[in-house]
């Protein structure tokens, strides 16, 4: 069977944009105050110790750990560069650009992070989605000098949620689309993110990431005891 192309439909690229874009503040806010989100900080600033030249992939303009503990950080999304310079750190260079087309030069990174960023990755079928997902892990690895680290923080559901998901997606993605201001999303099982980053890596560390009582559904405040998402951090370490 021929792989679906990597391609993030327009209308997913223009959801994102608008969503993230002018919800800068309010995300920002809610990744600052909110228990899951806090803990999700808490392992994240422990994987990116020692990281010296940081890629962020997805970034959206809001940073979900300290950014002080990076000398120099490259920030990717498709908007960055319409957003307000303050609202980027001094060590914190924004750009335009996608996770399925990265244009900074190989092998120039000690640490590439994407944070939130797969399940956005949504193209026209659970075959297209599964292939950005796949092409945004390769392009993130393709960045990262050899022994260099990519940090994946992700919201992911049990395999049994992820196939009614499937089953689900062309009538959600359309529902979501027409009367949600966030876009629609396809959210993976654990297994499955790491069987693609063992594709590349010499050795992957997966942690389940303790969930407080709130998270974020489709950009509002929801109680974790409701949801089946749960947070997991990948540390994958390239030959």
């Amino acid at each position: 069977m021929t792989p679906a192309p990597s391609r993030q439909t327009d209308a997913s690229i223009e959801k994102n944009v608008s969503f993230f874009r002018d919800n800068v503040t309010s995300y920002g806010h809610y990744v600052a105050v909110l228990d899951t989100y806090r803990n999700i900080r808490a392992f994240t600033n422990e994987s990116l110790q020692g990281i010296d030249r940081l890629l962020d992939v997805g970034n959206g303009g809001a940073f979900d750990y300290d950014v002080t503990l990076i000398r120099e950080l490259v920030a990717v999304d498709l908007f960055l560069e319409e957003l307000p310079a303050s609202v980027f750190p001094s060590n914190v260079q924004p750009k335009n650009g996608s996770a399925l087309d990265l244009r900074e030069p190989e092998a120039s990174f000690d640490g590439v992070i994407m944070s939130m960023l797969l399940h956005h990755l949504v193209g026209k079928s659970v075959a297209e989605s599964m292939s950005n997902f796949s092409k945004a892990v390769s392009e993130a690895f393709r960045m990262l000098k050899p022994g260099g680290r990519l940090v994946v923080m992700e919201s992911c559901v049990p395999k049994w949620f992820y196939e009614f998901e499937k089953v689900v997606f062309p009538l959600a993605s359309n529902l979501i689309g027409r009367f949600l201001e966030h876009p629609p999303t396809l959210q993976y099982p654990p297994e499955m993110i790491l069987e693609s980053l063992k594709h590349y890596a010499a050795e992957v560390e997966v942690t389940a990431i303790p969930k407080g009582k709130w998270v974020l559904q489709y950009g509002f405040k929801y109680p974790s005891a409701l949801t089946p998402v749960v947070p997991y951090r990948f540390v994958a370490h390239k030959a």
